[in-house]
């Protein structure tokens, strides 16, 4: 096949050499050319139509047919990457593709692996190319309305990449199934926070058992509502689950079991070391004071910084401005002392958030310190730190199982990939363009022959020659139409 790859390129070369013949006997002979007789030396080439003719239509249908075979053997591959974030230019993870990828080095070297192709990475990356149909538009970069991305690209393998054993669509298809593989286990959603861990939960104090959990099992209902809101209704083959409804269960599980389960250890005070919990909660409110305190601060100095402007300065400010529809109105804007209030507020809900953290600790450590329960409620808390464990692993499970079905579906369409050949109208015009340059090559050294044989002293003279045939020509004409009149008379 890779021989029919090279008959067009060789007849390209053919005409080059052919033209090159041709003018250079042009530049020779041109002296002795009768251009205002051209007209009559065109007529020389009649005798030769036929034959003309002949290999014209076996130029056409070599030229022809040579296209058509390679693209069918050797067709281009399209790579369309058909999800939200490609328009942007960036993954499905929101990392910036790079085109650049597909042909790396990385890419090919797994591309060769896998199909044990007879070829270096470098010979390879030879034979393959890439383009977009924006490569051909020039952009003026300093406009952003002319600034876009593509999101299809064109993949051709060389038709010599056979010298190495193998095939253009073989090669293709190898690269295509590993840039798959690459960019769904490198840019596609990363599940990876649904892989919980329980390490060291055995040794952790009850009541940091109750935060450990909770942190776990909102990795869980933080990871959920990003899928729920591209499609609230999908639910797993065999499965009535939706990402709301279990979301609605992680969130019960937050508020309802793991709330249970601190009120149960506060209500007995368990510790697994009293003295050091005690020390532990003393040493934490001491800093929460501290950042109290510097809160409480910065909330007095905006509320001095309100109360020194002028009353008149905090009424109001009316800017005319226009909206989205271009109507005029009159807008309030902020003034500094309205900054001031809004920071001076949240500097207060900071504080107060903080004054119940501190009682919450102090209240766990007055627990702790006059707690004096039986072992046994110890194994029960142990128990019950068990069941929550497997009812969280069992919510991460179901998580997994919905969103890797959700996930799966969606990754199908990610990267749609075709195989495309040239539509047949071109490359029939191709071929007419390739058999016309050759029939034109012929007529004009048909025309230039005598001529050039003149030149060369082979015979039969040019002008010479022309007039002879010229003039029996004439005789020719004149001998017919004398013997119809009288077949006429």
């Amino acid at each position: 096949m890779i021989l029919v790859s090279m008959i067009v390129p060789a007849l390209i070369l053919c005409l080059v050499v052919l033209y090159a013949e041709l003018i250079r006997r042009f530049f020779l002979i041109k002296s002795k050319i009768p251009f205002w007789g051209l007209r009559g030396m065109l007529g020389r080439t009649a005798g030769k139509r036929r034959r003309l003719a002949a290999m014209g239509a076996l130029i056409l249908a070599v030229s022809f047919w040579a296209q058509i075979a390679v693209d069918f053997w050797a067709p281009g591959m399209l790579m369309v990457f058909n999800y939200e974030e490609a328009a942007r230019g960036q993954n499905p993870n929101v990392t910036r593709f790079n085109e650049s990828d597909i042909l790396s080095d990385d890419i090919l070297e797994k591309v060769i692996q896998r199909g044990q192709l007879n070829l270096s990475v470098e010979q390879l990356s030879k034979c393959l190319s890439i383009s977009t149909s924006l490569d051909a538009e020039k952009l003026d970069v300093t406009q952003e309305s002319d600034l876009k991305i593509s999101t299809e690209y064109r993949v051709r393998c060389a038709e010599w990449v056979s010298v190495y054993g193998t095939e253009p669509k073989t090669v293709l298809n190898l690269l295509a199934d590993v840039y798959w593989g690459n960019f769904v286990l490198n840019y596609a959603e990363n599940d990876s926070v649904l892989d919980l861990s329980f390490d060291g939960l055995e040794e952790m104090e009850y009541l940091d058992v109750k935060d450990y959990l909770e942190m776990q099992a909102n990795k869980l209902r933080n990871y959920l509502p990003g899928y729920s809101s591209e499609s609230s209704s999908f639910r797993a083959e065999g499965n009535e689950e939706t990402f709301a409804s279990l979301s609605q269960k992680i969130s019960n599980f937050i508020d309802i079991e793991l709330e249970r389960y601190e009120a149960f250890i506060l209500e007995n005070g368990l510790a697994r070391s009293r003295n050091t919990y005690q020390s532990r909660m003393q040493y934490v409110n001491y800093r929460l004071d501290t950042s109290q305190r510097k809160d409480m601060a910065a909330h007095d100095v905006r509320i001095e910084a309100i109360n020194m402007y002028n009353a008149y300065m905090t009424r109001f400010v009316l800017i005319p401005t226009y909206d989205v529809d271009k109507e005029f109105y009159m807008s309030k804007t902020k003034v500094g002392v309205d900054y001031f209030a809004d920071e001076a507020k949240e500097y207060l809900e900071s504080a107060a958030e903080l004054v119940e953290e501190m009682e919450h600790n102090t209240y766990a450590s007055r627990q702790v310190g006059r707690s004096y329960v039986f072992s046994s409620i110890y194994d029960q808390a142990d128990q019950r730190i068990e069941e929550l464990k497997a009812e969280l692993i069992n919510l991460a499970v179901q998580s997994r199982e919905l969103c890797g079905a959700y996930v799966k579906e969606k990754r199908d369409g990610y990267i749609q990939v075709g195989f495309t050949e040239s539509p047949a109208l071109s490359r029939a015009i191709s071929a007419l363009l390739i058999t016309g340059l050759f029939v034109a090559a012929w007529s004009g050294k048909a025309i230039l022959e005598p001529f050039y044989r003149e030149y060369k002293g082979g015979g039969a003279v040019g002008w010479k020659g022309w007039r002879e045939w010229k003039g029996r020509k004439k005789w020719r004409e004149k001998y017919k139409n004398k013997s119809r009149k009288e077949n006429g008379a």
